[in-house]
């Protein structure tokens, strides 16, 4: 099966390694910018490069890693699936819910294979997790805390598409990072968030961009740019089965490369991880103390993506999805669209709750 990746950034490039570690040949590289995409196929060996995207949709290409800014899944991702192709998307999905719905229905109809890259759940210890979750022995799902933080868009910060609406979207943190966490906890419980109430940061609108950096306050000969998006997000959740949670996102948080914590809380348990420490897995009952399981061959976050990968190329060498997939697919990136959507929603409503649609 002859495989293309649209883009050749950072994320473009970590597919490539890991399709590369698999013993998968890229046959085609679609790019922007002639120069990084020319480079990109000499690093990876590969067949074939184009600045046309239509060369993507030929008869001869049988699956599209798309690895672009979110603005432009909708309609890329659309002409790929009316094309017959098998595609794995880069999260978001996309930016609506309506938008991402009207890709996992047309995904749906033409019977291809589809899955958005939600790599975290395939931490070793989160499948272990969501053994114990959905357990008797857990009991009934009661209360979810969890976040997310990072520490690269703290200024100054390189000056990228993030930051530009036309590409990334009028979100930062709730779909760069949060869209990872709502994937996350919808595999653990199997539950489905139903209402959100959220705030957010926006704590430096204004800033000078100069030799493609970001400061906080103006420098000589710097331009003056606006960024809307949002830094770090306060939500509360309700649960389908009545449970509520509380998530915390942050992309300037300092110390925090890429810090990802669960803590779920049923009738009879309770159980927590966190991914700075990603082979400990922590159980806990009532006047019983913590249990912490360590598994120190399970495995480290690069491969996750490995993991999600050969999950998914099982079904698109079969030619079909299976009945129940256990990688995200484009039903998994609808719901989470819609969750975020309400995220903003709120946020921009003085935190209403906002029903998750």
């Amino acid at each position: 099966m002859k495989i293309a990746i649209i883009g050749s950034g950072n994320i473009a490039n970590t597919h490539a390694q890991e399709l590369t570690g698999m013993g998968r040949k890229i046959s085609l590289v679609v790019g922007a910018v002639r120069e990084e995409m020319e480079q990109f196929q000499k690093t990876w060996n590969i067949e074939e490069s184009s600045l046309d995207f239509s060369r993507a949709l030929k008869d001869d290409i049988d699956i599209v890693h798309v690895c672009t800014p979110p603005t432009l899944h909708y309609e890329m991702v659309k002409e790929l699936i009316l094309a017959g192709k098998h595609v794995i998307c880069e999260k978001p999905l996309c930016l609506t819910a309506a938008e991402a719905k009207n890709l996992y229905e047309t995904a749906s109809d033409k019977g291809v294979v589809t899955a958005v890259n939600f790599n975290v759940r395939y931490h070793q210890a989160c499948g272990e997790f969501r053994k114990k979750v959905t357990s008797d022995a857990f009991g009934r799902l009661c209360l979810v805390h969890g976040t997310y933080e990072q520490e690269f868009h703290a200024l100054p910060a390189d000056y990228m598409w993030r930051y530009q609406e036309a590409l990334a979207g009028p979100m930062r943190a709730t779909t760069e990072i949060g869209s990872h966490w709502i994937d996350l906890v919808r595999f653990l419980t199997g539950h489905e968030i139903t209402e959100v109430s959220a705030t957010y940061g926006k704590f430096t609108p204004d800033r000078y961009v100069k030799d493609g950096m970001m400061y906080e306050s103006p420098q000589e000969g710097a331009e003056k740019i606006h960024v809307d998006s949002d830094d770090a997000v306060i939500a509360a959740l309700r649960f389908d089965n009545g449970a509520i949670g509380n998530l915390f996102l942050s992309e300037v948080t300092h110390g925090r490369s890429n810090y990802v914590s669960m803590e779920i809380t049923g009738t009879n348990q309770t159980v927590s991880w966190n991914s700075e420490d990603p082979y400990k897995l922590k159980t806990a009952t009532k006047f019983g103390g913590t249990l912490c399981e360590t598994n120190a061959f399970a495995g480290g976050f690069p491969n996750t993506f490995s993991s999600f990968f050969r999950e998914v190329y099982k079904d698109m060498e079969a030619g079909v999805p299976s009945k129940e997939p256990t990688y995200p697919t484009f039903k998994d990136g609808y719901l989470n669209a819609a969750i975020c959507e309400a995220i903003y929603t709120s946020a921009n409503s003085d935190s209403k709750w906002t029903e998750v649609k």
